[in-house]
Formats: C-alpha cells, structure tokens, sequence
C-alpha cells in the first residue's frame, strides 16, 4: 500500500524536519500506545527507511518515560510506517535526505540505546543486555502543531533508526 507520491514524500520530509528542528517553544503533550496500529512486522531488521518527520520530545527523555513518533518510508515497500523509539541521536536539519536502517525492539543496537546511565557505568555486555526486563512505556510524545502528520492509522513498529556500514568503509 503506497502512501505517498515520491515527489511529496521529499517535500514533506523536507518540510517536517525543517519545522520541527527550528521550533524553540513546543508545548508538548502525548498519547497513549494503544492508539498507535502496531504492526510488529511491518518493517524488517535492517530494513531501509527516509525519515519525513519526528515528534521529538520536551527533553531528552533520559529517563526513557514516553516514545519519540518517527514517520518514515520503507525503501523497500514504499510503505509509510511510524517508528516509536526512545531517543532520536544526533538527527538533524538534513537527516530528512538521508537512509537509515530500522533495528527491532530485541536488536542489539536497541537494546543499547535504552541504557540508562547507571546501566551504562556497569559496562554491561550484549549478553546482560538481553537479560535485563524490557522496559514498559505507554506513551508517545506528541507535537500537537504537528497532529496533521503525526495523527495517522500507518502500521507502527518500535525499536529505533541507525546508519549501518560495512567495516572498511
């Protein structure tokens, strides 16, 4: 099921990442999980998507309370899908051009961006990782100026977004 054209895919993205980057005062509020249509298999590991809008959050959400809404577009479908994850690293202003690899909610690497940190101070292994409880959130932070991107009936999935390369690259 396509979405979107490619032509406002890129406008959008474009325009979504640009307005949600320069806004300063965002008075933030959330939404409950259960209103999102999770699909758990709606994307693959690995799987490539282009960003077209992040909800961000009031803080930096340390304390992992509550899910960042990402909008994207598998490369591989042509599908829109939201990603809920708990931290957005270092996206920015151009992150809306760029490809990114989805990563499951029992991968390595999303297991290691919930790491508080005091877990971090341990110097837990992958292995410690895959045995400490799963953490239990129940709400996505929500940009109300944004509900006319964000207030979708998409497939969504948890986990988290990252670039892979192969080594020597």
């Amino acid at each position: 099921m396509k979405n979107f054209s490619i032509p406002s895919i890129k406008w959008i993205a474009v325009l979504a990442v640009t307005l949600s980057a320069c806004s300063n005062t965002v008075d933030y509020d959330y939404w409950l999980l259960s209103r999102f249509n999770l699909q758990p298999t709606a994307l693959e590991e690995g799987e490539q998507v282009k960003l077209l809008y992040t909800s961000q959050g009031p803080d930096y959400n340390r304390d992992f309370k509550y899910y960042i809404q990402l909008v994207a577009v598998s490369q591989k479908t042509g599908d829109t899908v939201n990603i809920l994850t708990t931290s957005i690293n270092d996206l920015n202003i151009s992150s809306g051009d760029e490809v990114f690899n989805y990563f499951g909610p029992e991968s390595d690497i999303t297991l290691m961006s919930q790491m508080d940190d005091e877990q971090l101070k341990k110097g837990l292994t992958i292995d410690d990782l895959k045995k400490l409880p799963r953490r239990r959130i129940d709400r996505v932070a929500r940009d109300p100026k944004y509900d006319d991107i964000a207030d979708n009936h998409f497939p969504t999935v948890i986990g988290c977004i990252g670039v892979t390369t192969k080594l020597g690259e």
